[in-house]
């Protein structure tokens, strides 16, 4: 009996070494989180660009048709905006579209994330009539965000540090507020509890859906690209839905995608497959629906589950293809050199000569 208890002691304790271990050693993740805070900023950007010219009837002073809604709600930010003037209303829009757009380019980015953060809370949460899954998705990605360093890769703030460590003057002073051990934990937590949150929210859809008689009865889709709203191209609109095949394919591809995204991660070729199919059913319920910007957070929420690994060679492959044809050849120009110089002196100069003296006759 006590063998089994050291057994079972020392497993735990190993258990526990490598959770330490993947905790503290290094941050995970970082070029994922990289494209998750590009995707995200992009769809708030978007959202209150798309929204600008109405932003009064929205949720400034215009907005009094949702006051019921309001009245009802017990959400505190509610209070943030409320009752200010079309000035005032302006200037927070303005600022927060700004600090979106530093924290796309990673300019200060937990700066822009905060303000980022509080701005969104204050504009989207005004108008509860309006609001969508898409919005609150948002907004705990950017709170979940605040923890993790998604501007070590593809940022102004990399390439500063960068410049930094150059000049030989050491680590950024963001680095050297918190330690090193501290700053990796916050940012795998952060990561977790995003992919978590990922994975309840597609889950929870799905068996939301499932449990509803239209999706039952794969009517679901018809019925919703039949209303105006919902049909931002008719012709497509009305191709899809007058095709029951590809109706089924992409009502079951739906389900799919939700239902079954959580247990498909656990394996590294199915994976693949379900993260690639929700981006593809999510980009295409954006084109079908007129939905950008909800669905791009969803997408940008489920490149988090692409490695590292594959983020890099994406990387390699792109800078490899913006670089001169001499340089990623390297000694290989001059063999390809020599195979075009053959091909013009074995065919192209022949076949010049015999039209010049057989057929010009000169």
């Amino acid at each position: 009996m006590r063998s089994m208890w050291w057994a079972f002691a020392d497993g735990a304790r190993h258990a526990r070494g490598r959770v330490d271990d993947w905790l503290v050693g290094e941050k995970h993740a970082v070029r994922a989180a990289a494209v998750c805070r590009i995707g995200t900023g992009l769809a708030v950007l978007g959202l209150l660009l798309s929204n600008v010219s109405t932003r009064g009837m929205w949720v400034g002073q215009a907005s009094v048709w949702a006051e019921p809604a309001r009245a009802v709600s017990r959400f505190p930010e509610l209070a943030l905006l409320d009752g200010v003037s079309s000035d005032i209303l302006a200037l927070v829009y303005l600022v927060t579209m700004l600090a979106t757009l530093a924290f796309i380019a990673g300019w200060h980015a937990k700066a822009a994330n905060v303000v980022t953060f509080l701005g969104f809370i204050a504009i989207v949460a005004q108008n509860p009539v309006v609001s969508a899954p898409g919005d609150d998705l948002i907004r705990l990605t950017l709170l979940w965000m605040l923890l993790m360093r998604s501007s070590d890769h593809w940022s102004l703030d990399a390439r500063r540090r960068g410049r930094r460590l150059a000049a030989g003057e050491g680590a950024a002073r963001e680095e050297e507020a918190l330690p090193p051990w501290l700053s990796t934990g916050l940012h795998n937590v952060g990561l977790v509890a995003l992919c978590a949150q990922t994975v309840l929210a597609s889950m929870a859809a799905g068996l939301d859906r499932v449990a509803e008689r239209p999706w039952q009865q794969g009517t679901a889709l018809y019925s919703t690209m039949q209303l105006p709203e919902f049909r931002p191209f008719p012709g497509l609109s009305d191709l899809l839905s007058q095709s029951t095949i590809l109706l089924a394919i992409v009502t079951y591809g739906v389900l799919l995608a939700q239902l079954f995204f959580g247990p498909l991660l656990l394996n590294t070729h199915s994976r693949r497959f379900v993260v690639v199919l929700a981006v593809v059913v999510n980009a295409m319920l954006a084109v079908v629906f007129g939905l950008p910007w909800s669905t791009l957070s969803t997408i940008a929420v489920t490149l988090l589950f692409v490695s590292d690994a594959t983020w890099e060679r994406l990387e390699d492959a792109v800078l490899l293809a913006t670089q001169p044809v001499t340089d990623w050849l390297g000694d290989r120009w001059y063999d390809v050199l020599d195979a075009v110089d053959g091909l013009r002196y074995r065919l192209v100069l022949p076949a010049v000569d015999w039209v010049r003296f057989t057929v010009l006759r000169r």
